[in-house]
């Protein structure tokens, strides 16, 4: 697969409201793969976010789902949104991983932003990414780019726990759409990592940013200074009217459970923000507590300016 950090960039520009957008192809007007959107500041840049889409989402359709544009160059922030791959790009693999790193340092020395505060995020799938480029990028002897602070919406934190939900059959019934993605995201679990949970489980320990299966947690260790936010949306009775599923099918439960361990060894600035009634999405037109729109996008950008100095 062609790289858009590695090619020659065709740019082209648009505004949203009074915001100029600017889109960075690798192949001209390819907006299916291998493209970001950068959003600069008029004036000084004073930090750079990186936001990353959920699965199945480029970032065009990010920036129609979430008003991040608004608020984030007003503040000085820098913000780049990369379509790392194409609609099915898995974020939580290494291959992904080596992409992001690539695209970090492309976009700190395409605008010379090294010494400048850096802040990442992302929903769903791109949530957990954020949350495994962490822990990596504080592990001992990582010479990964450190992020000041980090958020993620509604991201599955238990791999292995997320396959074993995903695979089992101990349910009333399934609904169509839930069978789609458990079907779909369960294969490609045991494609890209060659293996599952039930042959080896201390894999998925290594790479999850939470398992509850590890009762060490050693990850966690590392990332007790650093400001996290996790916003989620346990509207429990819409998943079991819209999916069929109890708790034990959504992301809450992970997200809550990092939480309480980081704040428990010290992390006082590890967050869980749990909304009622405000995942709706808006390119589709319907309510999901699993959206953009749980995360007020200026109040994530006032939480982040006050780690701008």
């Amino acid at each position: 697969m062609k790289s858009f950090y590695l090619l020659p960039l065709i740019f082209l520009f648009a505004k949203v409201g009074a915001q100029q957008i600017q889109y960075s192809f690798a192949a001209e007007k390819d907006t299916t793969k291998n493209y970001y959107i950068t959003l600069l500041p008029k004036g000084e840049v004073k930090g750079v976010l990186i936001v990353l889409p959920g699965f199945g989402e480029l970032p065009k359709e990010t920036l129609i789902d979430w008003d991040i544009q608004t608020y984030a160059p007003r503040a000085g922030i820098a913000t780049f949104i990369p379509a790392l791959g194409d609609r099915f790009f898995f974020y939580i693999d290494s291959l992904s991983h080596q992409k992001l790193i690539k695209f970090i340092d492309h976009v700190f020395r395409k605008h010379n932003l090294n010494g400048k505060p850096f802040f990442i995020g992302g929903a769903s799938l791109g949530g957990t990414m954020v949350l495994q480029y962490l822990e990596r990028s504080y592990a001992p002897k990582s010479n990964l780019r450190k992020p000041v602070a980090v958020f993620a919406l509604d991201p599955p934190l238990d791999i292995e726990r997320l396959y074993y939900n995903m695979t089992s059959k101990n349910f009333p019934k399934k609904h169509p759409i839930r069978a789609q993605e458990n079907n779909y995201i369960s294969n490609r679990i045991r494609q890209e990592f060659k293996t599952d949970p039930s042959r080896n489980p201390e894999y998925f320990w290594n790479i999850s940013p939470f398992a509850q299966s590890d009762t060490t947690h050693s990850s966690l260790k590392n990332i007790l200074s650093v400001p996290i936010r996790i916003y989620t949306e346990p509207d429990i009775n819409w998943y079991i009217d819209n999916r069929y599923v109890d708790y034990s099918g959504i992301n809450a439960p992970d997200d809550a459970a990092i939480i309480n361990w980081l704040r428990s060894w010290g992390n006082t600035k590890a967050e869980l923000i749990t909304t009622s009634g405000k995942g709706y999405r808006i390119r589709e037109k319907t309510r999901h507590p699993n959206s953009w729109t749980i995360a007020d996008s200026k109040e994530v950008v006032e939480w982040l300016s006050q780690f701008v100095h």
